[in-house]
């Protein structure tokens, strides 16, 4: 194989050791031919450069997962110096985090939410030009890195790590994969506390959520669960603001416009233009679940509040919300395909 510092296996290779151990199956989220990644993880774990694993998941599923081998960090080594110092210093991820089944969920949780944060084009190598650009553009601290930093662990913390915008807001991160998540709301508003604390967060303000899943329709089951106060699941209080987004593009392109008031904005004149959809503060199409929760009622419960009467969403989240709308009100469709026509309209206006 040839390498440079541009070839996907090297990058693969830095992503790995980062990350400390990544899902094979996360693989199908990097975007282009996923048979050429494919065959490119399986030429690494041959000539000794990755490690694969397996481990009994449920339901007899088994989980497939790669980590960076010794021979692999001195592939680095040869032609990156400062990035496998950083690998070393275990920045993202812990040294002893492999072996051990609960860490590995912990890594594979941390992995994907990397991954995302690497999409959006958010700066995440640890390091003093990530420090500089807070208030300039789209950085993310992992949880790990975090507590590093502050010295103490929260290790009961779902939190994978955090989104700062140049608005001085930050949005906590959370991969659900295809399960609810156990919660603790005590335990969260921990970490925030001490985020805010911290040098990272200092000057920021919280601002909600991300929760990330790899279906629309989980939010069909997130909502019942928070809605009720005796679950250990996912629920609301009032310090939290959750948004569901699923792991696709459609899913990365509502994100960039949670992160970016300019961005929302573009949107809902484009929305407006094309589909006539009123403008609102809270649009629904978002996914916070906190309006979703209005679309739905708990059985048994009396309906002595306002509930909306109408409810704008995309085309790909509306089999979502047929199953969840039980008050009667109606849904209207969104061709999913005007978002892709609003990306393509900026880029040709960024000559990109």
């Amino acid at each position: 194989m040839k390498w440079n510092t541009e070839y996907f296996g090297f990058r693969l290779l830095v992503f790995m050791g980062f990350c400390g151990e990544v899902p094979v199956a996360l693989l199908r989220k990097t975007g282009g031919c996923y048979d050429y990644r494919r065959r490119m993880v399986t030429e690494l774990v041959r000539t000794g450069y990755l490690k694969e694993r397996k481990f009994p998941g449920e339901r007899r599923h088994v989980i497939r997962s790669l980590s960076l081998t010794s021979r692999g960090l001195n592939q680095i080594q040869h032609l990156s110096p400062g990035r496998a110092e950083q690998i070393r210093a275990c920045l993202l991820a812990p040294a002893d985090g492999q072996g051990d089944w609960r860490r590995t969920q912990r890594l594979h949780r941390n992995a994907a939410c990397l991954l995302l944060a690497h999409q959006l084009g958010a700066r995440w190598v640890p390091g003093r030009r990530k420090d500089d650009a807070r208030w300039k553009e789209l950085v993310y601290y992992s949880a790990y890195e975090l507590n590093k930093v502050c010295g103490k662990d929260n290790k009961s913390a779902r939190v994978s790590g955090v989104l700062l915008t140049p608005g001085e807001r930050y949005y906590a991160l959370y991969y659900l994969g295809r399960r609810n998540m156990r919660w603790n709301p005590e335990t969260e508003l921990l970490f925030r506390d001490q985020f805010e604390q911290s040098e990272a967060g200092a000057g920021f303000s919280y601002n909600g959520s991300i929760l990330l899943g790899e279906a629309w329709e989980q939010a069909t089951d997130l909502v019942p669960h928070a809605l009720n106060p005796r679950s250990r699941l996912i629920r609301f209080t009032r310090e939290d603001f959750f948004y569901y987004i699923a792991f696709d593009e459609n899913g990365r392109r509502l994100l960039r416009t949670i992160l970016d008031e300019h961005c929302l904005y573009r949107l809902q004149q484009y929305l407006l233009r094309e589909a006539h959809c009123p403008v609102t503060n809270e649009p629904v199409y978002l996914f916070p679940l906190e309006l979703l929760a209005g679309f739905y009622q708990p059985p048994g419960e009396r309906q002595y509040h306002v509930r909306p009467g109408l409810g704008w969403f995309f085309d790909f989240q509306m089999p979502a919300m047929e199953q969840l709308c039980n008050t009667g009100a109606e849904l209207v469709s969104l061709p999913g395909s005007l978002l892709a026509g609003l990306d393509r309209k900026e880029g040709e206006r960024n000559g990109s």
